[in-house]
């Protein structure tokens, strides 16, 4: 049993909540987001203290004190470390395009509501917020392991998937923006979401289908994870 905090091991795990020092691999601190990883085979090692949860070949025994360090949280049993996930372009029937999105929280609030709304996938622009920042796998309810996530030139993507048969909506405000009820449902549809503070791109809004507003009263703008719970119910499989 590790009980110094000053261990190289233990000093290398708590570096996993710094994304330049992901390489390879993630911290898990939720007990679903843990057994979904080793249901998924990505998980790596599981680090504890008293009682093994659960039987695993690599395991780590610590003390309280070393896994309240590594956790960066107080009272935990035991923790993971998850290994990357392989990203996957398989989009279906109902696919998210992330645009710079800053707030590691929305994305996995919006990963989250895909899973709810039978929404497969997720492509996000390289600008967007790391996905494996810690407030977004609180948020994700697994979903980082149950959707098809990638990340890539947005633009590009549009082009690709109207090839292969999808409509494009763009959220924002145009002269010519739809409401969303006037949107009509298709069996292939895409979604582009913006930024926090600018919105879509000018070129990317140009690439789409048709622009789309949120008919609202009383308020001139939704946060972007609200925003997309409501298109995702309205467009839902």
């Amino acid at each position: 049993m590790i009980t110094s905090l000053e261990n190289k091991t233990v000093k290398q795990l708590c570096k996993l909540h710094m994304k330049k020092y992901r390489e390879d691999s993630f911290l898990l601190t939720e007990e679903e987001m843990i057994r979904k990883a080793k249901e998924k085979g990505f998980l790596k090692k599981l680090v504890y203290t008293g009682d093994l949860p659960f039987d695993f070949g690599d395991v780590l025994e610590v003390s309280p004190e070393v896994l309240d360090k590594i956790a960066e949280k107080e009272g935990l049993s035991y923790i993971g470390v998850s290994k990357m996930i392989d990203e996957v372009r398989a989009p279906q029937r109902r696919v998210l395009l992330l645009d710079r999105l800053q707030d590691p929280l929305n994305i996995g609030r919006i990963m989250e509501a895909a899973q709810l709304f039978g929404f497969d996938s997720l492509i996000l622009s390289g600008e967007c917020a790391d996905i494996y920042n810690e407030k977004c796998l609180d948020a994700c309810a697994c979903g980082i392991y149950e959707l098809n996530i990638s990340h890539g030139d947005l633009l590009e993507e549009v082009r690709k998937l109207k090839d292969e048969g999808f409509y494009v909506c763009a959220t924002g405000l145009r002269d010519n923006t739809y409401e969303m009820h006037e949107v009509e449902t298709r069996d292939r549809m895409a979604f582009i979401l913006g930024n926090e503070g600018s919105g879509v791109l000018k070129e990317l809004m140009d690439a789409s289908d048709c622009i789309m507003k949120i008919d609202m009263r009383n308020i001139d703008s939704l946060n972007v994870g609200m925003a997309a719970s409501i298109i995702m119910y309205r467009f839902r499989i």
